[in-house]
């Protein structure tokens, strides 16, 4: 069912998972994610980015080449290689 209440055909995938906020250890794991991923963004991307865009090409694919590799790491995280995975929906 959607969020109306309506049955949209979808299968229902109820998955176990920590809020991050709900413990110190969670917590940790989460400043610690935010901080390393910052620097590599700061460091490594962004200076990237603006050569591109100095050079004419498009950094845009770029970021959508890398959004895309972070939803196939949280996929391999949340669903290890083992386990089914829920059908993807665009």
């Amino acid at each position: 069912m959607g969020d109306d209440g309506a049955d949209d055909g979808l299968d229902v995938v109820v998955i176990e998972r920590m809020t991050l906020a709900d413990n110190k250890d969670g917590r940790a794991v989460s400043a610690a994610f935010v901080e390393a991923f910052g620097r590599f963004m700061s460091a490594d991307v962004r200076p990237v980015l603006r050569r591109m865009a100095a050079d004419g090409k498009e950094p845009q694919l770029l970021v959508n080449g890398l959004a895309e590799l972070l939803r196939m790491t949280a996929d391999s995280i949340e669903f290890p290689l083992d386990h089914d995975r829920p059908p993807r929906h665009p």
